[in-house]
């Protein structure tokens, strides 16, 4: 389990480590902000992302409970498909981080995308991949009673 929480945690950093490198490049001038911002598609790119984002909160959220993840999260035969998950859901709240930040740089410091980008950088505090929430994760939904029916704490 703990093999598989430094590969999450590397991952989170890897978006991390590119998402600041991204607001560097910009802030520093070595690309100037502002390439697009009298364009015609900041209206599509909009329309775009705020409903992408706006679904793929609750869909990382939630992504364990569906049946077919949850059968695979919790297969006692082996750790991958928590793996994948876990990394899926990390990667539905990353990617579009660094696209939000990318776009707002990109249109000219259009603060929507900011917006969005920090709502979903604070959704990543909820999937945060600590050592309790990933073992807990990987037995969700299962019987919490032994043999004897004793609870277990």
């Amino acid at each position: 389990m703990e093999q598989i929480r430094k590969t999450l945690l590397t991952l989170l950093g890897t978006f991390l480590f590119v998402l600041i490198s991204l607001v560097a490049v910009y802030e520093l001038a070595l690309v100037l902000p502002g390439s697009l911002s009298d364009d015609s598609s900041l209206t599509y790119v909009q329309f775009v992302m705020q409903p992408l984002v706006l679904l793929l909160i609750p869909l990382a959220l939630y992504l364990f409970k569906f049946p077919q993840v949850s059968k695979s999260v919790t297969n006692p035969q082996s750790y991958k498909g928590f793996r994948l998950w876990a990394c899926v859901r990390i990667c539905l709240l990353c990617i579009p981080i660094i696209l939000n930040i990318f776009f707002y740089y990109i249109y000219g410091e259009e603060v929507g995308f900011f917006y969005l980008a920090l709502i979903l950088m604070i959704s990543i505090f909820f999937i945060y991949p600590t050592k309790d929430r990933c073992e807990s994760e990987r037995n969700f939904g299962k019987d919490k009673t032994n043999q004897n029916n004793e609870v277990k704490p």
